[in-house]
């Protein structure tokens, strides 16, 4: 089988235009330079995505079936041990800011959907997660604390 054209799990991830990845990555970089231009001392790490449970169903009424694709996202901030609590803090504002974008965006498309049947059919109304702290042992005096961000993408499938 070869593929020819992008999936709509692609499309929604990593589209130029309306992907959640390129959304992010220009979050991630704006909240960033922010905080940086604010005195904070901090470095957001390359973050990591994993796809994991995915199911797919058909209801009567939809001429094609439905996948829901649970996404993880892993965001790690690096900074002195010494800075944990302030580092903790600014981890939580950035979840909270991370979160927002992700359900502006899925706001975004959803309305694709409305008017062109294209890709996103759920919008993303719940996201889970937590935040990890661990020490980086090849960098005395360093932590690290990763954002976890869990979420379903609802789309219909391609074929």
């Amino acid at each position: 089988m070869t593929v020819t054209e992008a999936s709509n799990i692609r499309r929604l991830l990593c589209d130029p235009d309306l992907g959640l990845i390129p959304h992010l990555e220009k979050s991630l970089k704006d909240l960033h330079s922010s905080a940086i231009a604010n005195g904070e001392k901090f470095k957001v790490e390359p973050y990591d995505i994993e796809l994991n449970n995915c199911h797919t169903q058909k209801h009567p009424n939809d001429q094609k079936p439905l996948v829901t694709q649970s996404v993880l996202m892993k965001i790690p901030l690096t900074g002195k041990v010494q800075d944990k609590m302030h580092l903790y803090l600014i981890a939580s504002e950035l979840q909270n800011q991370i979160d927002i974008k992700i359900i502006d965006w899925s706001a975004l498309e959803r309305r694709q959907y409305d008017i062109h049947g294209i890709p996103l059919k759920q919008p993303i109304t719940k996201i889970d997660g937590e935040m990890n702290y661990e020490l980086i042992f090849d960098r005395p005096g360093y932590c690290c604390i990763t954002l976890c961000r869990q979420f379903d993408l609802t789309y219909a499938a391609n074929y």
